[in-house]
């Protein structure tokens, strides 16, 4: 097994926690996604980049019709995620739906606010800030991740052919044709961090926005049933195998995605310049989000998600992205019981729900909306997100 020299220190100490896990993570680190790399191999050699929205979309309008003229491998590849693993559980997922938009008006801080930060704690940082996409645009990361999370829990959304099933395949390709520019760029050192955008950071990733997310939403004063929970991580488990996480790298449930998620963390290299980057660019995007962008306003807002951020991810972490200190006043404790006050009032007191200004599921979706551009199955074009055409 080679190992990236990045990752040696950290590998070391998560194998002697969990040395089958520490293996299955490390040995990804040096492997893509062989069917999608393919994919995206071929539409460069037989279509113009002008062309390849045009050919995608018609091959993701109907999985079950697919049209003449397609790549084989993009043929191979619609058809091998159009067939719902036995595993797949319906009754969970339509759980998952119900705490999805009960809790509607706490997810998205406990992805913004905590679980997109940490997720770029690690070298998959070094993907994005090489390529420019999240430090030119934040908002919109923060947008395409809700309106994926969206996606996936509205009812039909992952079946295939649905949006979310499409979003995924989408973003999935995306990865692939990114992947290929970074290994093909003399700013990407595989021998010391891999292979860029690696099946073991999409793993890593996905473990991040399910498990992971749970556990701040909770503690920010989300409310799930049992089956709600597991449905939540259940989906991600099925959203990371569209998405190309090899059988080896996906978890089975709650349990086993956390367990995932702290050995691939311990295995990761303590975060460095691009992760500070990406990270403050997030919390700094999160106003933005919420629609504050009076500079005045803006300051104290940021201030207040630093302080939430810290709280929910630790010190350490934060005082290695150089995130200010923290207030004398906890918020996290303060955001708990707001939540759940609201939620008992909701509840129990007729009439609350006509003077509630609270955030709910519909707001969530409006915030989310990126426009025209993310109907679009176009690929980035160059290494450098600035020069590359619309996508």
């Amino acid at each position: 097994m080679r190992i990236p020299s990045s990752y040696v220190p950290g590998y070391e100490a998560a194998r002697a926690i969990d040395s089958r896990l520490a293996d299955d993570y490390i040995r990804h680190t040096t492997l893509g996604d062989p069917l999608a790399d393919r994919v995206v191999e071929d539409l460069a050699a037989s279509c113009a980049p002008g062309e390849v929205h045009a050919l995608i979309a018609s091959a993701l309008r109907d999985p079950f019709r697919l049209p003449d003229g397609l790549p084989d491998s993009l043929r191979e590849l619609v058809a091998e995620v159009s067939v719902v693993p036995d595993w797949y559980d319906p009754d969970l997922a339509q759980a998952a739906t119900r705490g999805f938009i009960r809790n509607s008006n706490i997810i998205p801080a406990a992805l913004a606010g905590a679980a997109i930060v940490e997720g770029f704690s690690t070298l998959i940082s070094k993907s994005f800030r090489i390529r420019g996409r999240i430090t030119q645009n934040g908002v919109r990361r923060l947008r395409q991740n809700l309106l994926h999370l969206a996606d996936q829990y509205l009812p039909g959304g992952m079946e295939p052919g649905g949006d979310g099933w499409r979003l995924t395949l989408r973003i999935r390709l995306v990865h692939a044709q990114s992947r290929m520019l970074l290994e093909a760029s003399d700013e990407w050192d595989a021998a010391a961090h891999g292979m860029p955008l690696s099946a073991a950071h999409i793993m890593l990733a996905s473990t991040t926005f399910s498990a992971r997310l749970l556990q701040h939403a909770k503690r920010l004063g989300a409310k799930f049933s049992d089956m709600e929970w597991e449905g939540y991580v259940h989906v991600w488990r099925y959203t990371a195998w569209i998405m190309g996480v090899p059988e080896a790298l996906l978890f089975e449930d709650y349990d086993v995605a956390r367990r995932r998620f702290e050995i691939g963390m311990l295995c990761e290299p303590i975060p460095d310049d691009d992760a500070i980057i990406m990270a403050n660019s997030i919390v700094n995007s999160a106003p933005l989000l919420l629609g504050v962008k009076d500079p005045k306003e803006r300051r104290p807002f940021a201030t207040f998600i630093y302080q939430v951020c810290r709280e929910l991810v630790g010190d350490e972490l934060a005082d290695q992205f150089l995130f200010p200190p923290s207030g004398k006043v906890p918020q996290v404790p303060l955001l708990w019981l707001k939540h759940r006050l609201r939620r008992a009032a909701l509840e129990w007191i007729p009439g609350f729900h006509k003077l509630d200004q609270g955030y709910d599921y519909m707001e969530m979706l409006d915030i989310s909306n990126v426009g025209d551009f993310e109907q679009s199955y176009s690929l980035p074009t160059t290494l450098h997100d600035e020069a590359s055409r619309s996508w």
